[in-house]
């Protein structure tokens, strides 16, 4: 195992609610700096240690010895940022696995745009190559970045893969499982800015929960209506669209009442088949080489749409499994 290898593994070994814990304080540290117009630039270093400080009042780690033990009167770290340190840049006792993750998040956000590199002369910090005309060590916020972190709109931060994907993880009944390793997918690519690879997987995914809710009404009408609907109007159909037509109309037809007794009728008329075409037509389009480009926010709209999109879903799934014919 190679060295970065070993380090990617610490980062996989942790639980998904501390990975985006861990995400959430890096962007809040950020928040505070974009929302108080101090766009940079802003030491590396400086981050990583108030980032530490919000991870110690947020009970993720523990205050080191060093700095006072768990008293609430001990040093903050960020007070360490000035003084000599026997390394350039030690983990000055985080655990190392958090350490490597807030090191692996802001290298993210360089490569997302929301963070650029500072240039030397503009840092303050003293460097031995004078012909250092990228640092970073320091870094500004974009114009993008200081818009993504001042967003008060509650969009979904889809940026967080853990976040993200625990909106699917912790749903009820859960969510299926190859439904879900699109999603991932997904979510990796889109964080890599791969946005044509991210619509074509997200169209994946979704055609993977239509295919799912279809096998669910199957089992819940039974034999013979729930097979010979399934065998004749639905399993036939090789176009996406007309399998959801199909499925449309025989929750309808079955379900109808109850849905609307359930206040989903509603949101599957609308939001669900809504969702479910934009995502569909633009990977139709990249698919029949139209030519068609995405911008990073317009795939993030995709990707925060399908949540709701897949909650609908999932309580109809909920509903039959509790409702058999």
């Amino acid at each position: 195992m190679t060295v970065l290898e070993s380090e990617m593994h610490k980062i996989d070994t942790m639980t998904p609610s501390t990975r985006s814990a861990v995400r959430d304080c890096v962007f809040s540290i950020l928040a505070h700096f974009a929302s108080s117009d101090q766009h940079g630039p802003i030491p590396v270093k400086r981050l990583f240690l108030m980032t530490a400080d919000l991870l110690v009042d947020s009970d993720i780690i523990i205050r080191p010895n060093f700095l006072g033990g768990k008293g609430a009167g001990g040093q903050k770290f960020v007070q360490l940022f000035e003084s000599e340190q026997p390394e350039k840049f030690p983990n000055y006792e985080i655990p190392e696995n958090i350490a490597l993750l807030i090191r692996q998040i802001i290298w993210e956000l360089y490569l997302q745009g929301i963070l650029a590199p500072a240039t030397k002369g503009r840092t303050g910090i003293v460097v031995s190559d004078r012909d250092t005309w990228v640092f970073l060590d320091a870094f500004i916020l974009t114009p993008y970045g200081v818009q993504i972190l001042t967003d008060t709109s509650g969009r979904i931060r889809v940026y967080d893969p853990d976040g993200y994907l625990a909106n699917f993880t912790n749903s009820n009944p859960p969510p299926d499982t190859e439904m879900m390793r699109y999603l991932h997918e997904c979510t990796s690519v889109f964080r890599g800015g791969h946005l044509l690879a991210s619509v074509i997987l997200l169209a994946i995914a979704s055609e993977r929960l239509i295919e799912v809710l279809a096998e669910y009404l199957r089992v819940a009408l039974g034999d013979p209506n729930g097979t010979t609907w399934y065998n004749q109007k639905y399993a036939k159909k090789r176009d996406i669209s007309v399998r959801f037509e199909a499925i449309s109309a025989k929750l309808m037809d079955e379900y109808g009442e109850k849905l609307n007794d359930e206040k989903l009728k509603e949101g599957f008329q609308s939001v669900v088949p809504l969702t479910f075409e934009t995502i569909r037509l633009a990977r139709n389009d990249i698919a029949h080489l139209a030519k068609r480009e995405f911008t990073w926010n317009e795939v993030s709209g995709f990707l925060h749409n399908f949540v709701q999109y897949y909650g609908y879903l999932n309580q109809i799934i909920k509903l039959l499994v509790n409702n058999p014919k």
